[in-house]
């Protein structure tokens, strides 16, 4: 949230307007039909009440635990243990969204899949533009200015010596956009043969709902803990890569920006807390 949002006023306005936001976005993949539409969003709806009420105190107290090591040099596990509890977070999500999506789930159709991959390939395509066209050293600058940008927001103005710090990580990264691409598109189609298991319309006798339920959220799971051995241990390396860089270019922050990052913080931590009294 810190790296997307730059302002307190985004971060309430955002997530009061996450079910159209989000309903709005499915819709533009699946194409729901007149009666899934509005499901779909009464879903989204209950699921926000729900992260409301359960969740948000918990961000808040996340969020007063980063604002603690922001002052101070941090170690790769440290920043792995505040990643470990936002985990812990996005797997509770994942857990309610899909007991909440298994009914609309269910009733996809094979024009809806149909429409899905036409979807992914025009994405698809779109993402190659983007990360694998140009240079070597092409690519790396759009990831080091893309990346100083959303820093930036948060810390303020990175120096030349924190930006070329971002470029000699990016140059280590086990991640590459030729290995990324393989993976969404690897992932996509472990989505499409799972979600066509559990359409009624395409699988009979239909799933019972409470086994849509769980594959769905096994299904979501795995993109943030592979089953495969090998992507596994990818994911993982990747992970600790991130704690590592997070670690190394916070450590050579200046005060002033460690300051900014302490107070961005607590307007979040703010923000968070308003938005469970609402």
């Amino acid at each position: 949230m810190s790296v997307i949002l730059t302002g307190c006023s985004a971060v309430k306005l955002g997530y009061n307007k996450l079910p159209e936001i989000a309903s709005w976005w499915l819709d533009s993949y699946i194409d729901f039909t007149d009666s899934q539409g509005p499901q779909a969003k009464a879903a989204l709806q209950k699921l926000q009440t729900w992260h409301r009420k359960e969740e948000l105190p918990a961000i808040a107290e996340l969020l007063v635990q980063a604002q603690t090591l922001a002052p101070q040099n941090i170690t790769p596990e440290q920043a792995c243990k505040v990643w470990e509890s936002a985990q812990v977070r996005i797997e509770s999500l994942i857990q309610e969204s899909s007991r909440l999506a298994a009914p609309v789930v269910s009733q996809l159709s094979a024009k809806q899949f149909k429409h899905l991959e036409k979807e992914w390939a025009s994405r698809n395509e779109d993402w190659k533009k983007n990360w694998l066209q140009g240079t070597p050293d092409t690519r790396v600058k759009k990831r080091v200015d893309l990346a100083a940008e959303r820093f930036n927001s948060f810390y303020g103005d990175l120096n030349a010596e924190q930006r070329q710090l971002l470029k000699q990580q990016f140059l280590q990264s086990a991640w590459t956009p030729e290995w990324g691409y393989q993976q969404r598109v690897k992932r996509q189609q472990e989505q499409l043969t799972a979600l066509q298991a559990m359409s009624s319309e395409i699988t009979k006798p239909a799933m019972p709902l409470a086994q849509v339920e769980k594959t769905l959220q096994a299904l979501i799971l795995q993109s943030v803990r592979p089953k495969d051995a090998g992507d596994l241990s990818k994911q993982l390396q990747l992970e600790q890569q991130a704690c590592q860089n997070l670690a190394q270019l916070h450590n050579i922050m200046s005060p002033a920006q460690r300051l900014k990052a302490q107070r961005k913080l607590k307007d979040y931590e703010t923000d968070v807390r308003e938005l469970m009294k609402i």
